[in-house]
């Protein structure tokens, strides 16, 4: 019988790059559910827990511990072992240290922080609703209504998961520090020191330790201060 639909799970040797997990250990490797992030941007909840974090061996036991309400993203309560972790959550365990998630040059890299209440996001849309306000969408899912015209697509902002609010924007602009999240240059940090036009794209050029090079301008993460 045909396959009708997406896939159900996914196998290991077939994972995306930025997963840093064992390759031949097991056969399947869980897949994450659809949510805010998608899933060539995202680890599954387990996996973080598990092969991340090497909290639980199983499925069984992450499923025991996320039921008890011992894990937190972004300061809310999950339970789905399924749900995608992305680029700059943070993850918070009970008893445990708050990590954020952070992009390296072979993956995804949990780094532990001792706060996580002001969360980096990129504005990837930006639409007009009714009533004349703005709506942002954020590279989390995330959506945030305003009447700041000056934040454009690609900026970056800082938001306060508190108080629900944004508290500070970082415009796009030469000199700025960026974080490269997807292509072969992902998690490459740099100074953003031109911008051009080749065959109908942008290209930005970054300066880094390691020398320079040129990626897709809309690859870039603005990170200003914040880097």
């Amino acid at each position: 019988m045909a396959q009708r639909g997406p896939k159900r799970h996914m196998k290991r040797l077939s994972a995306p790059a930025h997963v840093r997990v064992l390759r031949k250990e097991r056969t399947y490797l869980v897949k994450p559910s659809p949510g805010p992030h998608p899933i060539e941007h995202s680890l599954p909840l387990a996996v973080v827990l598990r092969d991340y974090l090497g909290i639980g061996h199983n499925i069984r036991e992450i499923k025991y511990i996320l039921n008890e309400g011992k894990v937190k993203i972004d300061g809310r309560t999950i339970k789905s072992y399924k749900f995608p972790v992305g680029f700059q959550d943070f993850v918070e365990i009970e008893g445990d240290k708050l990590y954020k998630m952070e992009l390296a040059k072979d993956g995804f890299q949990l780094v532990p922080v001792e706060e996580g209440s002001k969360k980096l996001l990129k504005v990837i849309n930006k639409t007009k609703v009714k009533g004349g306000k703005l709506q942002l969408t954020f590279h989390d899912g995330r959506t945030y209504l305003t009447e700041d015209n000056a934040i454009r697509v690609g900026d970056s902002v800082v938001f306060d998961l508190k108080e629900k609010k944004i508290v500070k924007v970082i415009p796009q602009k030469l000199d700025s520090t960026c974080v490269i999240i997807t292509g072969k240059h992902r998690g490459k940090k740099g100074k953003l020191v031109a911008v051009e036009e080749i065959g109908g794209r942008k290209i930005a050029k970054l300066e880094t330790p390691e020398g320079e090079f040129s990626t897709d301008y809309k690859y870039l993460f603005f990170l200003g201060d914040e880097a």
